[in-house]
């Protein structure tokens, strides 16, 4: 969209979730910016375990490696709290998704899979407008000069990404009223898509130009989704 000051990219995998963001600030150019997740755990990774807890009540806790650990932390545990984990292919398995379905988490009980969706995405979404904010303080941005893009998997049926889409509203990613500010990109297409920006010499970017693959007419290659299953 031409008046898109910043794309943030968000890969919600099946294991691992992450995000991206990509600038075209005026004077800027183009940027692009990931960041690292579980430094305060002495790990550094461009991603974050897709896994959420909620309290008692139903209420967000905590996402990713923070959930993670106090899951295994026992001993910080009430006992009955939801814990989710590799939920993504949920939506794959379950041919009649819809907003009323469930999701069983670890303690056995249930809880509506867009509650668990959206708030997985709300979190996401806060956490790439906080390092947003400090990359670029001397830069006024409203959540309307975000454009968002969530990856979905090509094999999901239409009534799962249709889900999806209803999960990035109600995690207040777009509004209803604007749902042209959300992009949902097939992932084996968004990987071919970087794929053709590497070079063709080692597909590993160096500080020298090289050509890229999409400039290389009649290179073939092949992307392998090696995550997992």
């Amino acid at each position: 969209m031409s008046d898109t000051l910043l794309y943030v990219a968000i890969d919600f995998g099946t294991a691992y979730s992450g995000y991206c963001v990509k600038s075209n600030a005026p004077g800027k150019g183009s940027q692009f910016r990931d960041t690292e997740w579980g430094a305060e755990y002495g790990i550094r990774s461009c991603k974050t375990p897709t896994c959420i807890m909620f309290d008692s009540d139903g209420h967000f806790q905590c996402f990713g490696y923070a959930a993670m650990k106090k899951y295994t932390n026992k001993a910080s545990l009430q006992g009955n709290e939801y814990f989710f984990s590799n939920f993504k292919m949920e939506l794959y398995k379950n041919t009649d998704i819809n907003r009323d379905s469930e999701l069983t988490a670890f303690n056995g009980e249930k809880m509506a899979a867009m509650t668990v969706f959206a708030e997985s995405l709300r979190y996401l979404k806060d956490h790439a407008l906080l390092k947003i904010k400090n990359y670029s303080e001397a830069i006024q941005l409203q959540e309307s000069d975000i454009t968002w893009v969530l990856t979905v998997p090509a094999i999901w049926s239409n009534a799962a990404k249709e889900f999806m889409r209803k999960a990035a509203i109600q995690a207040g990613l777009v509004t209803e009223s604007k749902p042209e500010r959300l992009m949902l990109a097939l992932e084996p297409e968004a990987a071919s898509v970087y794929c053709k920006q590497l070079p063709t010499d080692g597909f590993v970017g160096g500080e020298e130009e090289t050509m890229r693959l999409d400039q290389s007419s009649g290179t073939q290659y092949i992307v392998a989704d090696c995550g997992a299953a």
